[in-house]
């Protein structure tokens, strides 16, 4: 157990999420469209994006249209079902991911539906060792069993580990109390949410992925990580 090991959140981390939704919102109106002949793909894409609106974007279109042959599970699958496109990773994802890949181990944990056709549509798979798409498990998280399995995978010890992930609601807690060490990326939708508590807070900051590269030999040495 002598290794390093990277994982890495998938949306909002290594991509935009925006761009899969507006992919999967055209999906769920061109679906609408389908089915009762009604054009809503422009109220779809400002519901979705409107932050004012706190009610789920297909309880909003349902609610605003008389569509009875359509349900908010359909619209959802439709959603992350429907749209194929190929996703575009940020500017210096692949650059960063082949950097560090060549110095530690790389994994993937995702909440998101859909994870590894996002993977594929991203085309990167291929530059990880681990990858756990929680909810294709039933899973989350928010469970330090996942994380302990990602461990596990890569026979990484959790203070050899780095956990980098944008949602502080999510990503930091459970990678905390096994010593993992945690990075956040202030980017993408949750760029202006505060952690609730310090347990959930990560351990450093960073505005894009290229801070990665010189972050991560300062992070471990400063916990006692010996190269």
């Amino acid at each position: 157990m002598t290794q390093t090991a990277v994982c890495f959140d998938l949306d909002d981390t290594l991509y935009d999420y925006h761009e899969y939704a507006r992919a999967g919102l055209a999906a769920a109106a061109d679906l609408v469209h389908r089915r009762s002949g009604k054009r809503v793909h422009g109220d779809l894409l400002s519901a979705y994006f409107d932050p004012n609106v706190d009610a789920g974007t297909f309880d909003v279109l349902l609610e605003s249209y008389d569509l009875p042959s359509l349900t908010v599970d359909d619209l959802v699958d439709a959603f992350h079902d429907g749209a194929h496109a190929p996703l575009d990773p940020y500017p210096e994802t692949e650059r960063v991911l082949d950097a560090l890949g060549t110095e530690h181990a790389l994994g993937l944990i995702t909440d998101g539906r859909g994870g590894q056709s996002k993977l594929d549509r991203l085309g990167i798979r291929d530059h990880f060792d681990s990858v756990l798409v929680t909810h294709d498990h039933g899973r989350s998280k928010h469970e330090r069993g996942v994380f302990e399995e990602f461990l596990a995978d890569l026979d990484v010890h959790p203070t050899r580990a780095t956990y980098v992930g944008d949602d502080p609601r999510v990503d930091f807690r459970a990678p905390n109390e096994l010593g993992m060490t945690t990075v956040r990326l202030r980017r993408g939708r949750y760029v202006d949410l505060e952690p609730e508590d310090d347990a959930a807070a990560p351990d450093y900051e960073i505005a894009t992925l290229d801070g990665l590269l010189s972050a991560i030999p300062t992070m471990h040495v400063e916990r006692g990580v010996v190269e």
